[in-house]
Protein backbone atom coordinates (compact mmCIF):
# COMPACT_ATOMS: atom_id res chain seq x y z
CA UNK A 1 0.00 0.00 0.00
CA UNK A 2 2.72 2.85 0.87
CA UNK A 3 4.22 2.05 -2.10
CA UNK A 4 1.10 1.98 -4.34
CA UNK A 5 0.79 5.43 -2.67
CA UNK A 6 4.87 7.06 -3.48
CA UNK A 7 4.10 5.52 -7.43
CA UNK A 8 0.96 7.78 -7.56
CA UNK A 9 3.43 10.82 -7.18
CA UNK A 10 6.68 9.34 -9.20
CA UNK A 11 5.81 11.68 -12.00
CA UNK A 12 6.08 14.83 -9.86
CA UNK A 13 10.00 14.42 -9.49
CA UNK A 14 10.24 12.11 -12.25
CA UNK A 15 8.97 14.95 -15.32
CA UNK A 16 10.29 18.00 -16.56
CA UNK A 17 6.90 19.36 -15.99
CA UNK A 18 7.22 18.72 -11.65
CA UNK A 19 9.60 19.21 -9.30
CA UNK A 20 12.56 19.65 -11.38
CA UNK A 21 10.79 22.32 -13.97
CA UNK A 22 10.19 23.95 -10.38
CA UNK A 23 13.41 23.63 -8.90
CA UNK A 24 15.13 25.42 -11.95
CA UNK A 25 12.46 28.09 -12.59
CA UNK A 26 12.88 28.96 -8.38
CA UNK A 27 16.85 28.88 -9.43
CA UNK A 28 16.04 31.49 -11.75
CA UNK A 29 13.87 33.20 -9.65
CA UNK A 30 16.28 33.59 -7.02
CA UNK A 31 19.04 34.94 -9.38
CA UNK A 32 16.51 37.25 -10.27
CA UNK A 33 15.84 39.06 -7.04
CA UNK A 34 19.34 38.55 -5.43
CA UNK A 35 21.23 39.83 -9.02
CA UNK A 36 19.11 42.46 -10.43
CA UNK A 37 21.34 43.41 -12.98
CA UNK A 38 21.36 41.28 -16.02
CA UNK A 39 22.92 38.14 -14.38
CA UNK A 40 19.42 37.43 -12.70
CA UNK A 41 17.64 37.63 -16.26
CA UNK A 42 20.52 35.87 -17.94
CA UNK A 43 20.06 32.72 -15.35
CA UNK A 44 16.28 32.43 -16.16
CA UNK A 45 16.86 32.97 -20.10
CA UNK A 46 19.14 29.82 -18.99
CA UNK A 47 15.96 28.05 -17.69
CA UNK A 48 13.52 29.47 -20.28
CA UNK A 49 15.68 27.86 -23.14
CA UNK A 50 16.33 24.66 -21.44
CA UNK A 51 12.26 24.47 -20.93
CA UNK A 52 11.85 25.30 -24.51
CA UNK A 53 13.82 22.39 -25.24
CA UNK A 54 12.23 20.50 -23.22
CA UNK A 55 8.88 20.76 -24.72
CA UNK A 56 10.44 22.00 -28.47
CA UNK A 57 7.13 19.65 -29.38
CA UNK A 58 5.41 22.33 -28.15
CA UNK A 59 7.25 25.42 -28.46
CA UNK A 60 4.72 27.58 -30.23
CA UNK A 61 2.66 27.26 -27.37
CA UNK A 62 4.93 27.39 -25.00
CA UNK A 63 6.92 30.76 -26.29
CA UNK A 64 3.46 32.09 -26.41
CA UNK A 65 2.70 31.46 -23.06
CA UNK A 66 6.04 33.30 -22.29
CA UNK A 67 5.53 35.75 -24.55
CA UNK A 68 1.85 36.28 -22.87
CA UNK A 69 3.22 36.35 -19.59
CA UNK A 70 6.14 38.70 -19.92
CA UNK A 71 4.24 41.39 -21.76
CA UNK A 72 1.05 41.17 -19.07
CA UNK A 73 4.01 41.25 -16.30
CA UNK A 74 5.23 44.42 -17.64
CA UNK A 75 1.85 46.02 -18.49
CA UNK A 76 0.51 45.26 -14.87
CA UNK A 77 4.34 46.43 -13.23
CA UNK A 78 4.19 49.57 -15.61
CA UNK A 79 0.94 50.85 -14.34
CA UNK A 80 1.67 50.50 -10.78
CA UNK A 81 4.63 51.90 -11.38
CA UNK A 82 3.88 54.76 -12.91
CA UNK A 83 0.40 55.59 -10.98
CA UNK A 84 3.23 55.46 -8.07
CA UNK A 85 1.66 52.48 -6.13
CA UNK A 86 5.15 50.68 -6.68
CA UNK A 87 8.62 51.20 -6.62
CA UNK A 88 10.80 48.80 -8.25
CA UNK A 89 14.59 48.49 -7.47
CA UNK A 90 17.00 47.86 -10.42
CA UNK A 91 19.14 49.91 -12.71
CA UNK A 92 18.31 47.88 -16.16
CA UNK A 93 14.68 48.87 -16.70
CA UNK A 94 12.41 48.97 -19.52
CA UNK A 95 10.50 52.06 -18.51
CA UNK A 96 9.81 52.18 -14.75
CA UNK A 97 9.86 48.15 -14.88
CA UNK A 98 13.53 46.56 -13.66
CA UNK A 99 14.59 43.88 -16.58
CA UNK A 100 14.93 41.40 -13.59
CA UNK A 101 10.96 41.37 -12.91
CA UNK A 102 10.13 41.14 -16.43
CA UNK A 103 12.11 38.17 -16.75
CA UNK A 104 10.52 36.79 -13.75
CA UNK A 105 7.29 37.06 -15.69
CA UNK A 106 8.48 35.44 -18.41
CA UNK A 107 9.53 32.27 -16.66
CA UNK A 108 6.03 32.09 -14.70
CA UNK A 109 4.67 31.84 -18.03
CA UNK A 110 6.74 28.47 -18.99
CA UNK A 111 5.19 27.37 -15.54
CA UNK A 112 1.70 27.98 -16.19
CA UNK A 113 0.80 24.25 -17.79
CA UNK A 114 3.18 22.44 -15.92
CA UNK A 115 4.59 22.99 -11.97
CA UNK A 116 2.39 25.70 -11.17
CA UNK A 117 -0.44 24.70 -12.91
CA UNK A 118 -2.33 23.87 -9.73
CA UNK A 119 -2.86 28.29 -9.35
CA UNK A 120 -4.76 27.65 -13.05
CA UNK A 121 -6.76 24.86 -12.35
CA UNK A 122 -10.24 27.38 -12.67
CA UNK A 123 -11.13 30.65 -12.64
CA UNK A 124 -11.83 30.48 -9.05
CA UNK A 125 -7.86 29.78 -8.40
CA UNK A 126 -6.50 32.27 -10.66
CA UNK A 127 -8.46 34.95 -8.90
CA UNK A 128 -7.40 33.72 -5.42
CA UNK A 129 -3.62 33.86 -6.43
CA UNK A 130 -4.05 37.43 -7.98
CA UNK A 131 -6.04 38.73 -5.34
CA UNK A 132 -3.75 37.33 -2.63
CA UNK A 133 -1.01 35.70 -4.27
CA UNK A 134 -0.22 39.19 -5.88
CA UNK A 135 -0.22 41.23 -2.69
CA UNK A 136 2.37 38.45 -0.76
CA UNK A 137 4.63 38.19 -3.55
CA UNK A 138 5.08 41.74 -3.53
CA UNK A 139 5.25 41.87 0.46
CA UNK A 140 8.43 38.95 -0.02
CA UNK A 141 9.68 41.81 -2.67
CA UNK A 142 9.80 44.59 0.07
CA UNK A 143 11.40 42.31 2.53
CA UNK A 144 14.39 40.97 -0.21
CA UNK A 145 15.01 45.22 -0.72
CA UNK A 146 13.17 44.99 -4.49
CA UNK A 147 10.54 47.45 -4.04
CA UNK A 148 8.50 49.40 -2.41
CA UNK A 149 4.60 49.55 -1.96
CA UNK A 150 2.48 52.90 -1.63
CA UNK A 151 0.76 51.68 1.55
CA UNK A 152 -2.48 49.63 1.31
CA UNK A 153 -3.60 51.82 -1.16
CA UNK A 154 -0.61 49.92 -3.65
CA UNK A 155 -1.68 46.52 -2.21
CA UNK A 156 -5.13 46.57 -3.08
CA UNK A 157 -4.11 48.24 -6.76
CA UNK A 158 -1.94 44.56 -6.58
CA UNK A 159 -4.19 42.44 -5.70
CA UNK A 160 -6.29 44.18 -8.44
CA UNK A 161 -4.42 44.10 -10.96
CA UNK A 162 -2.92 40.67 -10.34
CA UNK A 163 -5.93 39.50 -10.43
CA UNK A 164 -6.65 40.42 -13.83
CA UNK A 165 -3.17 38.79 -14.83
CA UNK A 166 -4.10 35.73 -13.52
CA UNK A 167 -7.51 35.28 -15.12
CA UNK A 168 -6.12 36.19 -18.38
CA UNK A 169 -3.31 33.71 -18.36
CA UNK A 170 -5.60 30.58 -16.93
CA UNK A 171 -7.47 31.52 -20.35
CA UNK A 172 -4.73 31.24 -22.29
CA UNK A 173 -3.80 27.99 -20.19
CA UNK A 174 -7.08 26.79 -20.65
CA UNK A 175 -7.87 27.47 -24.82
CA UNK A 176 -4.22 25.01 -24.90
CA UNK A 177 -5.06 22.48 -22.37
CA UNK A 178 -9.09 22.17 -23.94
CA UNK A 179 -7.52 22.32 -27.30
CA UNK A 180 -5.23 19.56 -28.20
CA UNK A 181 -4.79 20.99 -31.87
CA UNK A 182 -3.28 23.86 -30.37
CA UNK A 183 -0.66 21.78 -28.14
Amino acid sequence: MGRLSIERFRPLWSSWGGLPQLAVHQLGWWACVIWKGLAGPAVMAGFLVVHLYVERKYWKREFTLVLVSAVTGFSLDSALGMAGLVTYVGDQTLGVVPLWLIAIWAGFGATILYSQAVLFQSRRAALLTGLLGGPMAYAGGIKLECMEVAGILGFVGIGLLWAVAMLLLQWMGAIYTRDPNKR
